[in-house]
């Protein structure tokens, strides 16, 4: 059962300004155009401004301003971040699966699961792999040997982890993905494609989050990285030997090839390719679909196929659609001087 509170609570939980009726009840939240008297909402762009005032949310989150509304309103600096909180107290996390190991669950002997981790059905543990406190796996996932996961992880069904996979604190891995499966690595030879072994691991820090059906290749040799903080979307491809940095973003269907290196704090939209042994800096941000195929400075924002700089891109996007234009200008001159010089040949 959801928790209810005033507006007036919330008002002193986010520390913020009331304007409108305090003692209404909030019992959930919903999106504004699907609130009803008891939800709560927010308005973080200024595109739903639009709706306050057909709203039926018993309350609206939003910015500081003169706001002319019968409405009761919570003023915040970041309406978007108060609503995640209020999301997190109004739909917190359920955890399902119950402490131990099910009865279907293989375990094998000299691998160590702390008795406060929850193991699901039909998983399996490989040799010498320990699992920390707290730590729920849920039905369906294999840990290969000589993994470590750390303290309250969760990792969702028919996920994979590979033998040496080192998971940090608080990962939270979704179903269908694979850590740590062979990179993408060949020799070629006069007879075809010689396999190279793949005799490194990967290592997830504290706090990721790793999307469904996303693969992380393990290293060649060493170590692929994924840092502290980063979230990575569904169906993500990230090669052999690359390392992420902290608390970085990257959208779904985008793929990093090996060898290649990612800073703290970048942004990288959706279906995003990176080539092999590049060097994208501290708070980069990549648009959505673009190649990158060469280095990118800290704070750079890159976009395109190849990628250049945003404001270049821009520019260039805009010409295009002036192309066609252009083209029947070109025609239209080329069709004057070509009369042109014909009426001089008959003049002449």
């Amino acid at each position: 059962m959801n928790p209810s509170m005033t507006v007036a609570e919330i008002a002193r939980l986010l520390g913020a300004k009331i304007s409108g009726n305090a003692d209404t009840v909030i019992r959930g939240v919903a999106k504004i155009e699907d609130a009803g008297p008891a939800d709560i909402t927010f308005i973080a762009n200024a595109r739903y401004v639009k709706h306050l005032e057909t709203t039926q949310a018993g309350a609206v989150l939003i910015a500081p301003g003169s706001w002319v509304t019968n409405r009761t309103l919570i003023e915040v600096n970041d309406p978007y971040a108060d609503f995640v909180r209020l999301l997190t107290l109004f739909h917190p996390k359920a955890i399902w699966m119950r402490k131990g190991i099910h009865p279907t669950a293989v375990v094998e002997a000299d691998a160590v699961v702390d008795q406060s981790a929850a193991i699901g059905a039909f998983c399996y543990i490989g040799p010498r792999t320990t699992v920390g406190s707290d730590t729920v796996l849920y039905p369906h996932v294999i840990v290969a040997a000589d993994v470590v996961i750390g303290c309250g992880c969760e990792i969702h069904s028919g996920v994979t982890l590979r033998e040496g996979t080192r998971l940090g604190n608080r990962v939270v891995i979704q179903d269908g993905a694979v850590i740590g499966s062979d990179g993408f690595g060949f020799a070629a030879t006069e007879c075809g494609y010689e396999k190279i072994p793949q005799s490194g691991i990967v290592i997830i820090e504290d706090d990721v989050e790793i999307g469904a059906n996303t693969t992380i290749d393990r290293a060649t040799m060493g170590r692929t990285v994924i840092g502290k903080g980063t979230k990575l979307d569904n169906l993500i491809q990230i090669g052999h030997n690359v390392s992420i940095g902290s608390h970085t973003v990257i959208a779904a269907q985008s793929g990093v090839s090996g060898s290649s290196k990612i800073g703290d704090q970048c942004r990288i939209g959706g279906q995003v390719g990176i080539v092999g042994h590049l060097q994208i800096g501290d708070r980069v941000m990549i648009g959505a679909q673009s190649g990158v195929s060469s280095d990118v400075p800290n704070g750079d924002i890159v976009s395109g196929s190849p990628a250049r700089a945003h404001g270049l891109w821009k520019r260039i996007e805009v010409a295009l659609t002036r192309l066609p234009d252009l083209l029947r200008r070109v025609r239209d001159l080329e069709s004057a001087v070509f009369k042109a010089q014909t009426k001089d040949k008959a003049d002449s």
